[in-house]
Parts: C-alpha cells; structure tokens; sequence
C-alpha cells in the first residue's frame, strides 16, 4: 500500500515512521521554539536520517538536537554571511546528500537565515521539501486572540528613522491585526511608539516565552500594555511577539479620533514644513505613504471641517 506525496508515492511504512529524508532533497525543518516535546516525529527522523544539518547557531541547535537523539554532521548559515557559505551546501545537494535547514527556534526563514540557500537551491533544480512545526508567529496568533480571521506579518520593526515610520505608519492604518517580533530591552519603545500612532485604545496583547517555563500573554489596550511594560511590569527578558489587534475601517478613518493614525501623520506632517517642504506637499507624500485619506488630512491639517482640495497650497 502506498501514499501519494508530493514527490510521487512512498511506502506507508515510512510514512507512518515519521517520513524520512530524500536524497538530494533540502529539507525546512522545524524545530521547538521553547518547549522540547514540539519537535515532531517527522522533523525528528528527517534530523537523523539527512547527510548535513545546515543550522542558524550550531551552539544553540546542538542541546537541540542532543536531546533528540540526532548526531548528525552540523555546520553554521550565520545570517552575516549567508552567501559566501551556500556553494558548498549546494554541491553536497547535487552529490545526493539528504540537507537540512533548521533555524535557533521555530520555522526557518520567518525573520531567520536562510533565504539566500533556499533561493540558490531552487535555482539549481532542487527538491525543497517543507518540515512543519513549531512557529512563535502562528503560537501568538492563536494565543492573542485579537487578530481577527485576516492579519498581517511584520517581524522585527526597523531600528529607527523613516523606515521605522513608514511601517508604524501602515500598521496604524491596516484594519487587519499585525504580528510584530521584538527583543526584550526594546519592548517597552516599540509599544510606545505603536500607541503613538495606532492610539491609546487599540486592543493588543504581548506574548513573551511561548511555550516556554516563563510563557507569559498579557492581553489589553496598547495604552494599557505599554504602561505595563514602562513599570517594569512586564518581564523585558526572554523573547517577545506584540500583537496589534485588529479594528474597524469606519473607526480607522474617523476624524474624531484624536489618537490613531491621523495625529501621528500630523506631527510628520508639521515637521516636514519645518524643514522646508510645503504643507500640501507633505500631506500628499505622507498621506501615500501611510495608506491614509489624503483629504481627511488635509483637513485635520488645517482645522477645517469642510472638505478642501490639497492642491490649494503651494
């Protein structure tokens, strides 16, 4: 009796084994993102079965990987240096060896090294073969609760500038939820910051240690949240996902909210003009960036309650 797989049939004995490794095949293997129990049986035969195991940070993937019983050879990916390092991983592929990618925790290439061996592998013609597991992103999805059925991922936040702003900024005006990863001594800026721009109301939730001793998820505003993480109440060691909560479009793009979107869009806007750059001229430019009604904040702008046309100052 057989299974049909994506790469053709196998024998249901060693599917229901755990699957095994392919020869010449890169597997995506992923790994506990805290608890150990969550590595699957399947991650856990293709580990011990592949030729190489290609990992993040040998020094975090060998506990790992002890635990599992896996002894197989294991070389570094480091995210500086990712390139130089992918020629020989792809020739060990093209020889037959069974490869392994696996990340320090969770599923590899979500905000992980990975990307540029993974691309070069299917350039050459190689099967690339997915291993489901454990992810902080979906475990905070479904942990928080206020995501909604449609959300959005964002990973780690640009350290600052106009990057930084641009991204706040489609945050605040996105109806759907947004995950966003973050290191604990930058907890408490970053939920400053989205209560800046998204307000003080907005539901959210910060999960820190999934699945781990110490799992912490504290759900409520972003007012709320940040206050907590600015007392010193909530932990800032160990690892962290920040939850925006999803809203409303209608309650997005009121002009009586005198938090979200809106008001931060306006301090950019006033400091534009200070540097020189006209106030129709920035209204647009940011209006286009952050996704927001451009005559909304036109108006906002200038007091006004009567819809006015942008172009009317130069």
């Amino acid at each position: 009796m057989t299974i049909s797989t994506l790469g053709g049939a196998r024998n249901l004995a060693d599917e229901l084994r755990g699957g095994g490794a392919t020869p010449g095949a890169l597997h995506i293997v992923s790994t506990p993102i805290g608890n150990l129990a969550d590595l699957t049986p399947r991650a856990a035969a293709v580990l011990r079965e592949v030729g190489l195991i290609v990992a993040e940070d040998t020094r975090v993937s060998r506990p790992m990987l002890a635990n599992a019983g896996v002894h197989t050879e294991v070389t570094a990916l480091p995210g500086f240096d990712e390139s130089d390092r992918v020629a020989p991983i792809i020739a060990r592929l093209q020889s037959g060896t069974a490869v392994a990618l696996i990340s320090d925790a969770g599923t590899p290439l979500v905000s992980d090294p990975g990307g540029a061996l993974v691309a070069a592998a299917i350039a050459a013609g190689i099967r690339v073969i997915p291993i489901p597991g454990a992810s902080a992103l979906l475990a905070a999805v479904v942990a928080a609760g206020v995501t909604g059925s449609r959300w959005s991922f964002e990973g780690f936040l640009p350290r600052s500038g106009s990057d930084r702003a641009k991204v706040l900024g489609a945050i605040a005006a996105d109806e759907r939820g947004t995950v966003i990863f973050e290191a604990g001594p930058r907890i408490s800026a970053t939920l400053g910051d989205l209560v800046r721009v998204c307000g003080n109301s907005r539901v959210g939730a910060v999960c820190r240690e999934l699945t781990k001793l110490h799992e912490e998820v504290r759900r409520g505003s972003l007012g709320e949240l940040a206050a907590a993480a600015s007392a010193g109440e909530i932990d800032a060691r160990g690892e962290f996902v920040i939850v925006v909560g999803a809203q409303e479009a209608a309650k997005l793009l009121s002009l009586d909210d005198p938090e979200g979107p809106y008001a931060a869009a306006l301090e950019l806007v006033a400091r534009a003009v200070e540097t020189g750059e006209s106030r129709s001229a920035a209204i647009r430019r940011i209006a286009t960036l952050w996704g927001l009604e451009r005559r909304r904040l036109w108006n906002l702008a200038h007091g006004s309650a009567a819809p006015e046309s942008v172009d009317d100052e130069r």
